[in-house]
């Protein structure tokens, strides 16, 4: 968190701009290994004014951002830096990784087409490939993962983690005797390592054998005491053993951790109702289903959500608005549906219909990138110049390097009878798109003025 100190923020901001790009950068790496994101992505942002076709600042701004947890504003700068370099392939799998998280696999997978050519990963560093690895199997593309998994082999053959990961896909292959072998294998090479005796227990516990998962279980407790995801396993394995006292006790243990998990409270309504306290199996069995009710529903909407998004691909606008509209509908706090039907109503000249769902996105997200763009577009649309303006500067201060927004930019100053800026914003959009020729017929029209 950045101190509330005015003088000290003042000496940062003069320091960064008496350091070259690189200082700047090396900077704001260090500033990301302090943990300083807030800081790290301020600092990038003031050298992509500099440089904006740099791709670097806006790579380490989505890095910072990733670290943060923030990853939908991360997937933004990371797909930035993956334009203005799109042979980088540091950058496509960083940004594949964010996009495999944020659960949006077309758009990961799309970002991972590079990696089908065998000699690209054989090219990059252990911990890319590690990070590649990750996310194919968060994308359950597993022969993708089994192959990075088998080049990793060929430098590093004793890595538990090998054993651990082929463990994990074969489990989802349903090759549980691989699955099994492998567990066991990173276990021995690596006995300290929670997740393995987890993995490990778990299949055991689909296989019934269940002394030796609850075996497995507790030396995973033992190393990750407040780890949730291993007392409610170690729970229900109890429970399958009849030991209802011990089961509810790891239970509650995990539901003091994170009381809204499905697993956990479904786990405590079985072991009460087994112990005969149907008050207290009743409570967490209404919580589970109430939970399952909001899981479905979330997922539904997905799936619509979905729908409208390949519809629109598609070029049916009628059938995506309606598959929109139905997400605002049921979850009114769906930033992408309503994103999605502002920019419609923007591109069919409607500001005001568009008015509702940008003034809904800023109270969900007032920093979003794409959520001031379109702000601006709609003051510009409605001749409130001024308007448009802040929200047209907001936005260049992390894209100077987006080509449109120059462009609009230009425009809205000339609404405000500002032509030099007018003119230095014509001529930014030229050059960042030179293929676009009426961004070069208002910079003529400007100048024939």
């Amino acid at each position: 968190m950045l101190r509330k100190t005015g003088s000290l923020g003042s000496v940062l901001i003069l320091a960064a701009f008496l350091q070259s790009p690189d200082e700047q950068l090396n900077r704001g790496i260090s500033l990301i290994k302090e943990k300083r994101f807030t800081e790290a992505v301020s600092l990038f942002n003031q050298v992509k004014q500099d440089s904006p076709q740099d791709p670097r600042p806006y790579f380490y701004a989505g890095m910072a951002l990733t670290e943060s947890g923030r990853l939908t504003p991360a997937a933004l700068e990371l797909s930035e830096a993956a334009r203005l370099e799109p042979q980088n392939t540091e950058y496509r799998i960083l940004q594949a990784s964010v996009f495999a998280r944020l659960k949006q696999s077309s758009h990961a997978s799309e970002a991972l087409e590079p990696f089908r050519n065998t000699g690209v990963t054989e090219k990059l560093e252990a911990s890319w490939l590690w990070l590649l690895i990750d996310t194919y199997y968060r994308l359950e593309r597993l022969e993708d993962t089994l192959r990075i998994l088998d080049l990793m082999e060929k430098r590093f053959p004793d890595d538990p983690r090998l054993d651990l990961n082929r463990g994990q896909v074969y489990s989802l292959q349903r090759k549980f005797d691989l699955a099994l072998d492998a567990f066991r294998k990173s276990a021995a090479k690596h006995p300290e390592n929670a997740l393995v005796h987890f993995e490990l227990g778990n299949l055991l516990y689909r296989r019934a054998d269940l002394q030796a998962a609850k075996s497995s279980l507790l030396e995973a407790v033992r190393l990750e005491k407040s780890n949730p995801q291993n007392l409610q396993k170690l729970g229900a394995v109890l429970l399958a053993l009849r030991n209802i006292d011990e089961a509810i006790l790891y239970l509650e243990r995990a539901a003091a951790i994170e009381p809204n998990s499905l697993e956990i409270n479904y786990s405590l309504g079985q072991a009460w109702r087994q112990k005969g306290e149907r008050q207290k199996a009743l409570q967490f069995t209404n919580r589970f289903l109430e939970l399952k009710r909001r899981a479905d529903k979330a997922e539904e909407l997905e799936r619509i959500l979905a729908r409208g998004e390949r519809m629109l691909d598609e070029g049916k606008e009628r059938e995506a608005r309606g598959s929109f509209e139905e997400v605002v509908h049921a979850d009114p706090s769906n930033w992408t549906a309503h994103g999605y039907l502002a920019e419609m109503f923007l591109d069919a000249g409607e500001p005001q219909l568009a008015w509702p769902h940008l003034n809904r996105m800023e109270e969900l997200d007032a920093e979003s990138v794409v959520g001031n763009y379109l702000m601006a577009r709609h003051w510009f649309l409605r001749t409130e110049f001024e308007r448009a303006r802040k929200y047209g500067e907001k936005v260049r201060q992390s894209r100077p390097a987006h080509a449109e927004l120059r462009n609009l930019l230009g425009q809205i100053y000339v609404g405000l009878k500002q032509p030099e800026k007018a003119r230095e914003e014509f001529t930014a959009a030229v050059r960042l798109a030179p293929d676009r020729q009426d961004f070069r017929e208002n910079l003529q029209k400007l100048e024939r003025r």
